[in-house]
This record gives structure tokens, sequence and C-alpha cells, in this order.
């Protein structure tokens, strides 16, 4: 039923909350200097009550709709905080229109008190500051990014491809350290080498892995063990992307980031029908969330954090959005536990920064 240019619902019910909160923020104005007539107080009361529905759903539009894409990095930040600002406001003006609504239709006097009147225009009149905020965050979004923009979004995703393979073609077998403060690696000839020397050994034993470099990229062969590696750098806000085959791996695969020891780490995981999004504390597992995974073969496995937001996604569809606080800065890195084997041609990580409002 969506009309050909709307990327998803919520460019469609965005604006109703923004009309109906303003709409009933000046009916409060005129009940006040009216002397509080029962029927526009109700009124009012009712605008308030639709304006906190709309915003409802416009947050969970706006939701499904940041879930349904494949979001180039560099916009997370501003989706996240996005995201954040709306949540205060529907939180707000959803407590405000049930104080309304109750008051609207209370016979007590103190409902009708001047006072209490206007303490709650006062409060109606500085949520639109959240109201703004919000909106200014989600402009930037069309308007700085393109999002939801079809043409510009495709040429942001060209653009973003073709570098990346440009990146891949430099970086051939070797590992290179980025300028932001983030690694790129490319397992090739000379890959088990590139291990040892570039990658810090957080838990198990390199000399017991078989490491095999091939037209595939990296072969790591285990038995019955666990391993635990991670890149240079302590990275806040973070993007780790890895391209394996685990078809013969028995056991688990994780990507870890924001690590401050073996037992404490935030991680997205792969299992041989599942894929789960956590932080590990103290050795213990507090799950974020979980969702099946049925793909075989060659996956590329992403996971981003920023924030209070966690991401998974698995060739480039997301799977698992998870939230919990933020982490502290740390190394990000691979995971491996079972037997069997694990090929790697792809691991790399980034920090996420925020950009400068435009």
């Amino acid at each position: 039923m969506l009309p050909d240019w709307a990327p998803n619902l919520h460019p469609l019910v965005v604006h109703f909350p923004i009309a109906l909160l303003f709409l009933a923020v000046g009916f409060d104005l005129v009940t006040w200097l009216l002397g509080r007539p029962v029927a526009l107080l109700r009124v009012t009361a009712v605008l308030y009550a639709l304006g906190a529905i709309s915003a409802l759903v416009a947050f969970l539009t706006g939701r499904a709709a940041a879930d349904s894409l494949d979001l180039p990095t560099a916009v997370i930040p501003a989706v996240t905080t996005h995201a954040d600002w709306a949540e205060r406001t529907l939180w707000f003006f959803g407590i405000l229109a049930l104080v309304r609504l109750v008051l609207a239709w209370w016979r007590h006097p103190l409902a009708r008190a001047g006072w209490v009147h206007g303490l709650l225009f006062l409060l109606g009149a500085g949520g639109l500051w959240l109201v703004y905020q919000t909106g200014e965050r989600g402009a930037e979004l069309v308007y700085a990014h393109g999002l939801g923009v079809s043409t510009v979004h495709e040429l942001e995703a060209e653009r973003d491809s073709l570098a990346q393979q440009l990146r891949l073609l430099l970086a051939a077998a070797q590992f290179e350290q980025l300028p932001d403060g983030g690694w790129h690696w490319m397992p090739g000839p000379g890959a088990e080498q590139v291990l040892v020397d570039s990658f810090a050994l957080q838990a198990g034993d390199f000399t017991e892995v078989k490491a095999q470099s091939g037209a595939e990229g990296l072969s790591l062969g285990l038995t019955d063990q666990e391993l635990l590696f991670t890149g240079p750098g302590s990275l806040s806000g973070t993007e780790i992307t890895a391209r394996l085959h685990r078809d013969s791996l028995q056991g688990i695969v994780r990507l870890v980031y924001h690590l401050q020891d073996a037992k404490n780490y935030d991680f997205v995981e792969i299992g041989a029908t599942s894929i789960r999004q956590g932080r590990l504390i103290n050795g213990q597992i507090r799950l974020f969330d979980e969702a099946p995974l049925q793909e075989k073969g060659w996956l590329e496995v992403r996971a981003v954090a920023y924030g209070t937001h966690f991401r998974g996604y698995v060739n480039g569809r997301l799977l698992v959005h998870g939230h919990g606080p933020a982490a502290n800065p740390g190394p990000a890195g691979l995971y491996l536990k079972g037997k069997g084997i694990i090929k790697l041609s792809l691991l790399s990580a980034r920090p996420i920064t925020a950009m400068p409002m435009m």
C-alpha cells in the first residue's frame, strides 16, 4: 500500500506527532486565556493523547525502518542519536498525556486549579524542545546523509563498495593499520605469520592451531579448543567485519569488541543455527538479542556498536539489535571455540565517531 517513492512507512507518519503536539500546546494556551472551560480542557487532553499515540507510531515505524536497512557506518551515530531523542520525546508526552486525561475528567477542585494548569502548560511547551531536537536529527538523516532518499543512498552504497574494493586490492595479503585507528586484514600468502605478528593473543595458543593460507584466505584448524586474538588499538564505538566460512566448525565464532580482558567483552556470536549478541561479564553471558541463522557457506558478519545500541548483520541483513549500557573502549578481534576448520578471508575493525551537526 506504500507509494513507490516511500522506502517505508516512517516518512508518511512522522509529521503527525509534530503537528498534533504543537496543536495541543496551542489549545493549552487558548484554554488558559479563556479561563479553563471544561470542554476545552478535555479537547486539549485528547490532543495530547493523540500526539503521544502518533509519536509511538512514528517511533516504532522509525525503528523498523532503521532495522530494515544495511546502514552505512558513517550514518549510524546520527541514527542512534535520533532514536534516543525520539524515545525521550515519547516517554515525556506519553506520561504528560496520561496526566492530562486524568485531570480533564477528574471532578476534584485541584484538577481545575489555575496553578496546576499553568504548570502543565509550561511542561507541554517545554516538551516541544524534545520534539525539535528529534526532528532536527531526523532532518539531518535525510538532508545531510540522504537516508531514505533512494538515489543518494544508492550512490553512497556504490561509493563505499568501490572504496572497499580498492582498499582490498591495495591491502592484498597485508595487514594494514588505518589512519582513524582501525585496522584491516585480507589474509593471503604468509597470513600465518601475519596472524602471529599483528594480533595480540588473549586466550589459547597460536601454536596449537593449524593455520594454512591459500586462495580462499586463511584456514584455522581447531582441535576442541578456544582461541581469542585482537588487533591493535582501543576503539570506542566499533564496527568489526569478518568474512568467514564456518560450516566445517563444530563450535562458535564470536566477533569481539570493547575487550577489557578474556572474560569481559562485547560480542556477536555465530553458532550452528543461531546468532547471539551480548556481553561477557566476568565470564558470564548477558544476552542482548538472539535470532535464528540458516545461512550456510561464506558469510559476511558485521557487528556495530555505538552508545547503547548494538547491531549485528549477516550478509547485509540486520538480524540482532540489542541495547545495553555503553561499553568502555577496548580492542576488537575474533574468538573461536570448538573443533574443525574455519576459513577467514577478511577481518577488519574501525572506530565509529559522530559527525558534527550540519
